[in-house]
């Protein structure tokens, strides 16, 4: 039987690792699919079918869903038991500096939220994300079952997603008869099983990433199978963004395993990531950008939302240091109808359309250089750990694609610390999955 440590390493582990797992409480293995399965299905989609047509909609609140928190809480209940199992103190590699500082920080700006009960609120949501994604690389027995577990789940999310475009036209595809948001260049767009078809095109794009490491660490055909339908279905969505994006995301890892330099590979991994930026953000506030651009690129925010950009950067200058708090900014009655009527569609958005934006928001722009220092520059210096001779092995390759999607993704939607949303949720598996990976290479030698 293999052991738990394979998950983590290449190879044969060492005696002293093998010993020390096998001292532990033992989880069957169906078990630990079941958990880890269920865990990827509530990351992609915990909210299925959503009814664009119920009046609810329309109204703020802050009192979040039920279902959400039911499902989350049972399946944190289920993890917190498999890791009092198979041993807590797997998960001891995560208390590094750049994590453990950006905790401290986020808790300091849960108590000096504008609004800190809405805030500790919607962060234990996002507390139990992060400790299921910590804990599936530790429930995972090898990386086939990792694998098989993933597609298992891929399968069924894109199965629903197709059924529902079948048989549940008004739920799955976009219509200016049933929406209640008319956003009429939307119209005919499938969105599945999801709420929106951006949402769709998010996870279309996972499932293909998912597909590739599925082809390369359990079958080619069912890793081809997932990747073909996830295409077709992301086609339908049309979600600009992403299928920009997705060339890079897939191919800038892989290039990352012929060379050696980490400054090589950061430069490969980033630097379009910061061009993006600079074309976008920088377009918007720095004017020699903007006039150099406008030839070019007419509208150089790519989704239209230049206002929502300098609405959210005028309200960090109000909050620079610790920010307005955790989920306390968007969707609130202070937001919706604090500001001019002329600003009125602004406030009604759910995010700033920018992930690096609604970090400042959250937590200041301390936050934010906590937050590129425990997610950007830690995962680069764990890779160089794992794979510093060229090659990545199909599970790295795999968590490095996870977090560029995230990062590239964030010059256009909000998904750090959005624990809804599931590039959000597999960006913290990603992350944590590199960590722990390179601290078992490590103990391997």
């Amino acid at each position: 039987m293999a052991s738990a440590v394979e998950f983590f390493t290449k190879g044969r582990a060492p005696a002293a690792l093998v010993s020390a797992t096998r001292a532990r409480g033992e989880v069957p293995d169906a078990l630990r699919i079941a958990l880890v399965g269920a865990c990827i299905l509530a990351f992609w989609n915990h909210a299925p079918l959503a009814d664009l047509s119920d009046r609810d909609i329309l109204e703020t609140s802050t009192a979040g869903s039920w279902t959400t928190q039911v499902v989350f809480l049972a399946l944190g209940f289920a993890m917190a038991a498999a890791l009092r199992q198979l041993g807590i103190d797997k998960l001891r590699p995560l208390l590094t500096w750049p994590l453990v500082v950006l905790a401290g920080w986020m808790g300091l700006t849960l108590l000096t939220s504008v609004e800190p009960l809405l805030s500790i609120r919607r962060f234990l949501l996002f507390a139990i994300v992060t400790m299921l994604a910590a804990g599936i690389p530790v429930v995972m027995r090898s990386v086939r079952q990792f694998a098989l577990t993933l597609a298992i789940a891929a399968l069924i999310i894109l199965a629903a997603s197709y059924l529902a475009v079948a048989f549940l036209p008004q739920l799955a595809i976009h219509s200016a008869d049933f929406d209640l948001i008319n956003e009429p260049e939307h119209e005919g767009l499938w969105r599945g099983i999801f709420a929106h078809k951006n949402e769709a095109g998010g996870a279309m794009a996972l499932m293909i990433l998912t597909g590739l490491f599925v082809a390369s660490a359990l079958s080619r055909f069912w890793g081809i199978t997932i990747v073909l339908l996830a295409a077709v279905f992301l086609a339908a969505a049309n979600s600009k963004s992403v299928i920009a994006l997705l060339p890079f995301i897939i191919l800038a890892p892989s290039l990352c395993g012929l060379v050696r330099s980490r400054w090589l590979r950061a430069a490969i991994l980033l630097g379009p990531v910061a061009l993006v930026s600079l074309f976008s953000l920088g377009s918007v506030f720095f004017p020699p950008i903007r006039d150099g651009l406008h030839g070019i690129l007419p509208d150089t925010s790519f989704t239209g939302r230049t206002e929502i950009w300098e609405f959210a950067a005028s309200h960090i200058a109000e909050r620079p240091v610790f920010g307005w708090g955790f989920g306390a900014f968007w969707g609130t009655e202070r937001t919706r109808f604090g500001t001019s009527d002329a600003l009125s569609w602004v406030t009604k958005t759910s995010q700033a359309h920018n992930t690096y934006l609604d970090v400042g928001l959250i937590m200041g722009l301390p936050g934010l250089v906590m937050t590129l220092a425990a997610f950007v520059v830690a995962p680069l210096r764990d890779l160089q750990r794992i794979a510093p001779a060229g090659r990545i092995d199909p599970a790295t390759l795999y968590f490095l694609r996870l977090w560029l999607l995230a990062l590239a993704g964030g010059s256009f939607e909000s998904v750090l610390y959005t624990p809804s949303a599931a590039i959000c949720c597999m960006f913290m598996l990603a992350v944590f999955g590199l960590r722990l990976r390179a601290s078992y290479r490590t103990v391997q030698g």
